[in-house]
């Protein structure tokens, strides 16, 4: 009886240990990980937010827009920069109604 509870208490160490190796393993990835993020962020240029509210847009489209996001401005600058991006030669009302669409569209 002794002998069956020593090979299982030995049992459990060996799966302990591999456990543990694991966890270390584990906790090297994520470390690594973590500095790849940071590599990245740091190499991704930081492009600042034109804000179209302030170019002279429609006011009904802009409070519709915002409604859709719940007043969250900076989404909604973030939002009207990608379109403006993907079509710069439409206006900014365009843009507003685009993504006001998409917003809409997407929701259903």
């Amino acid at each position: 009886m002794k002998s069956e509870l020593d090979k299982q208490l030995k049992d459990i160490l060996q799966k302990q240990s591999q456990v543990d190796k694991l966890i270390a393993q584990t906790h090297q990835k994520q470390m690594e990980l973590q500095r790849q993020i940071e590599l990245n962020r740091a190499e991704v240029p930081h492009i600042p937010l034109i804000d179209v509210f302030a170019a002279g847009a429609n006011k009904n489209l802009q409070h519709e827009l915002l409604t859709l996001l719940s007043g969250n401005r900076q989404v909604a600058i973030r939002l009207l920069n990608q379109q403006q991006t993907l079509n710069s030669g439409r206006s900014v009302n365009w843009c507003l109604e685009k993504v006001i669409y998409d917003l809409k569209r997407d929701r259903h």
